[in-house]
């Protein structure tokens, strides 16, 4: 049994087109029935491999949710926050992260690369402690940065009067709740809905 705890991390050498089927595919199923309700079963099925084929790839079901966890926030790391850390001006920076997160989101609502990031939102109690604290520790760092962006406003006297924790919360739900509400076959495009929530966002948020 080869054992493999970030299968998106290896070299290209080693099969990263099967692990990656496998990890979208668990990502589609955990989204959909939850970490509880799958099977090792179930997603053997979905990607065509008996049981022990698939644990020829993976050690096992939490370490496979911590894969994907980790899939997601790295996705979340190269497409929103290092774009977001590359800008000096923090009302450009929280424009670029709200728009980048929303399109994150909306652009892969048809496909499992959503799913994998909104399981870190809903699924971190089937991780270990270890691997638990792994994915709050970014997360916090997530938080963190966009209420020192906020602060940043507030000296610059931009930011209306408001809580900056709450505020920085209340900003990270309306953009994850996308997950549960857009639909892509729907009138507006991620793009738009990038534009729609950033305004919402930055009415309440800034000072006019």
């Amino acid at each position: 049994m080869r054992i493999i705890e970030n299968p998106f991390s290896l070299p290209v050498s080693r099969e990263p087109n099967r692990l990656g089927e496998i990890y979208r595919a668990a990502a589609r199923i955990i989204r959909e029935k939850g970490f509880d309700g799958t099977s090792m079963n179930d997603i053997a099925e979905a990607v065509g491999l008996t049981k022990a084929g698939l644990y020829h790839h993976i050690s096992g079901k939490r370490d496979l949710l911590f894969g994907i966890m980790t899939y997601g926030m790295d996705a979340l790391e190269q497409e929103v926050i290092v774009p977001a850390r590359a800008l000096e001006d923090a009302e450009q920076r929280l424009r670029t992260i709200i728009h980048n997160h929303v399109r994150l989101i909306t652009s892969r609502s048809n496909s499992d690369g959503n799913n994998a990031v909104t399981i870190v939102l809903d699924e971190v109690a089937g991780l270990t402690p270890p691997q638990r604290r792994k994915i709050d520790q970014r997360k916090r760092a997530y938080v963190d940065l966009i209420r020192d962006i906020l602060r940043d406003l507030a000296a610059d006297g931009k930011l209306n009067a408001v809580d900056i924790t709450t505020a920085a919360f209340a900003l990270l739900g309306m953009i994850l709740w996308l997950s549960r509400w857009y639909n892509p076959e729907g009138r507006l495009s991620p793009e738009q809905v990038a534009e729609e929530v950033a305004k919402a966002a930055l009415t309440g948020l800034l000072r006019h």
